[in-house]
């Protein structure tokens, strides 16, 4: 009798502490999130059910950053916390519905949940996160976001942490750039400094790219920050690089350096293996290095060499142009929008040819310096143009000029003028550049131009 009467005891206190939980709990929970918040959390709508979950309809939040300064207030629904000692399902489960962080941060709902309670580590425990709909400054988003790692209580910090996006998208006013998923590692995070005060370094992968500005695709690529002292290092690699109105790269890999104010320093790009301008002409390797000279004002030298690839216009063939090499150097004055450069060609001609070519060009061109606008389609202010071209000892020169205050190239005057007209044609019919026809129709071209010794000048418009 005296054990029953102590089981129906421990049965009875049980119920009273069960049903002490479920209908005084409430209340108890508000004023526990009020107290361990300091007032920063506030919550309503709190029922407890039978398994002991809470379940809380609204969360409303004022946070005050201690370490960067920054408030942050918003509100949070239907927010669920489960838990469970027992089997393989989380020790600790919490589901946030749609959420709002004002003026940073919309989510569409939130999972957070540990391991089970026998896998659970009590120093260094191993935390899931999954974030659907997220949008940040209404200008970056993505569909899902899942962050995994190690939160250690002791010291404070987040170690070898996973991060997966699905679906990303970002936007900076003037293009958007998006990505089917990113993955990345990053090594810790620690919750009492401030995130642009840490060394973190990670690599990101990256497929199904695409930049809108550009019309830039690439099926996959990489980007790894490494942070230094006042400076950020980045290194992309991208494979399959589609330019609707460049072309086709197969490779391309950028070395770059910013300030802590992301203002660029140092770019190098190499590429390989492209089709260029419409299929005008086979890149086989390039590389660029740009260098900040001062305010907005930069220096960039371009080298690199093509393959010999045939030219044609529609169906009709015009010749073949040699593989040959090639050097730009540019430099640009983004205060001014102004561009001066000069280039130099060399080309692997037959028959023992020497044939290069130097063009010196200088303008101005604000749509063309904040790449809202390609090559030949821009409009140019103070244009200039000048250039040679070398046929062994013959040569022809020219001249580019715009009349108007505003012009783009299909509206300037081009002066072209020969050395020797007859000659010029022979050392590229010998090197089998131009086809027949087209040698035949550059001569007449060429020809009807007035005449200065044994050479021509004309005046051509396109």
């Amino acid at each position: 009798m005296t054990v029953l009467r102590i089981f129906l005891y421990l049965i009875c206190i049980i119920s009273i502490g069960w049903s002490v939980l479920i209908f005084g709990g409430p209340p108890i929970i508000k004023r526990l999130i009020l107290g361990y918040s300091d007032g920063a959390l506030v919550a309503s709508g709190i029922t407890v059910s039978p398994s002991l979950d809470i379940s809380i309809s609204r969360f409303e939040f004022v946070y005050q950053d201690r370490i960067s300064g920054q408030q942050f207030q918003g509100v949070s629904r239907a927010t669920e916390i489960a838990w469970s000692i027992f089997g393989e399902k989380p020790f600790l489960e919490i589901n946030l519905g749609p959420s709002v962080i004002e003026k940073y941060a919309t989510i569409g709902g939130v999972n957070i949940h540990t391991p089970s309670f026998k896998q659970v580590d009590w120093q260094k425990i191993d935390v899931s996160t999954n974030i659907k709909n997220l949008t940040l400054n209404s200008s970056t988003k993505t569909e899902s976001l899942r962050i995994e790692g190690v939160i250690d209580l002791g010291s404070a910090k987040f170690f070898d942490i996973k991060i997966r996006a699905e679906n990303f998208s970002a936007a900076d006013g003037r293009s958007i750039y998006t990505a089917g998923s990113i993955e990345t590692n990053l090594n810790q995070l620690n919750f009492n400094s401030p995130v642009n005060e840490q060394i973190i370094t990670s690599t990101f992968l990256l497929k199904d790219i695409s930049v809108s500005e550009f019309g830039l695709t690439a099926p996959a690529g990489s980007l790894e920050v490494l942070p230094a002292e006042n400076n950020r290092y980045f290194k992309m690699d991208l494979h399959d690089v589609e330019l609707p109105e460049i072309g086709f790269i197969k490779y391309v890999n950028v070395d770059g350096l910013f300030n802590q104010s992301n203002a660029l320093q140092e770019l190098k790009m190499d590429l390989e293996n492209g089709i260029l301008f419409r299929n005008l002409s086979e890149l086989e390797e390039a590389s660029l290095k740009v260098n900040k000279l001062g305010d907005e004002k930069f220096n960039a030298i371009i080298e690199g060499s093509l393959k010999e690839f045939e030219l044609s216009e529609g169906d009709n063939f015009i010749g073949t142009l040699p593989s040959s090499n090639f050097i730009i150097n540019m430099q640009l004055d983004g205060v001014n929008s102004k561009i001066v450069s000069s280039a130099e060609i060399s080309l692997n001609a037959k028959a023992g040819s020497e044939i290069f070519g130097a063009v010196e060009i200088a303008f101005r061109s604000e749509p063309l310096m904040k790449l809202a606008c390609i090559l030949w389609e821009c409009e140019f202010v103070d244009f200039e143009l000048g250039y040679k071209l070398h046929l062994d000892d013959e040569w022809l020169r020219g001249s580019g000029n715009c009349w108007k205050a505003v012009c783009d190239l299909s509206e300037m005057d081009y002066l072209v003028r020969t050395s020797n007209t007859a000659n010029l044609i022979a050392i590229l019919n010998q090197t089998n550049i131009l086809s027949p026809l087209s040698s035949l129709y550059l001569y007449g071209l060429l020809s009807s131009g007035q005449k200065i010794n044994a050479g021509h000048e004309l005046t051509l418009q396109f």
